[in-house]
Order: structure tokens, then sequence, then C-alpha cells
């Protein structure tokens, strides 16, 4: 796994270490899961956000997204709505989003996070070798991305 890019760090310093490093860890899972991607990170006035998808173009085609915000980190899924969760376990009301509220580090033991990942990834296309641990992760970082406010 490559280095944690300073830029992110950076968003991060204004949270509780706690959530730092939950942060990080949602990240770390993310990337295991969807590597080879495009991850696309940023900070907006109340979160940083960490966009992920098959191409370059993650703010219109976002395979799934990460929210920091001050007590709890969110994975999002855009097309969540289509996803197979006979537990319940994603939250949202809107037409397509859904969502998942990670508090604490043990939550992402539950299997149903990669689960979720792995339908996330086979639903955008996003292939993978037999046996093919993952790939490259292509990471661009903005202050702000156009169009978002």
């Amino acid at each position: 796994m490559t280095q944690t890019p300073r830029e992110l760090l950076e968003f991060l310093h204004r949270y509780d270490p706690a959530i730092q490093s939950l942060a990080l860890a949602v990240r770390t899972v993310v990337r295991q899961e969807l590597a080879p991607c495009h991850e696309y990170i940023f900070e907006m006035r109340s979160k940083v956000v960490l966009l992920y998808g098959a191409t370059e173009h993650v703010i219109a085609d976002g395979i799934c997204q990460i929210g920091v915000f001050a007590r709890h980190v969110t994975l999002a899924f855009p097309r969540g709505v289509d996803f197979h969760d006979p537990a319940g376990i994603l939250e949202g009301s809107g037409k397509r989003m859904r969502h998942i509220r990670v508090k604490r580090l043990s939550d992402l033991d539950r299997p149903e996070i990669r689960a979720f990942l792995r339908q996330a990834r086979r639903r955008a296309g996003l292939k993978r070798r037999r046996g093919d641990a993952g790939g490259e992760v292509v990471t661009r970082v903005k202050q702000t991305p156009r169009g978002i406010v």
C-alpha cells in the first residue's frame, strides 16, 4: 500500500485522533477492495470527502465515497439502493444513495462492509485477474472540486 498523501493528513488534522485513525482505516479497506481504481480527495466546509471510481471521472461516475465528520465516518454508495442488503444495514431514504456510519474501528470487521464494496466494484465493471490482490490506485487531491459547493 502506498503512503498516505500529505494533503489528506492535513485535511484530517482538524479532527480528533480517533476519527483520523478511523478515516484512514476505512480508506485502507476501500482501497483494498476497489483497486485498481481512481481516488479523488478534497475538503469541503464541514467534511473531508474521498471519492472512488473506475475512471478519472469519479464525481460523475463514482462507485463509493467516504465522508469524514466530527463523530463518525460515512461509507456511501451512489447506487446503494440496488445492493443486496438482507440485514438492512444500509441507511438512507434518497432515490439511489445508501450509506453506513462507521463509528469505531471494530465496525470495519463486519463482513457486510467488504461485501458492499465488492458489489459496488462488480456493478462498476472493475475487474481483477484471478489471484490479483488489487492494483494501482490513482490518487488526486483538490481543495474543492468544480461544481460542488
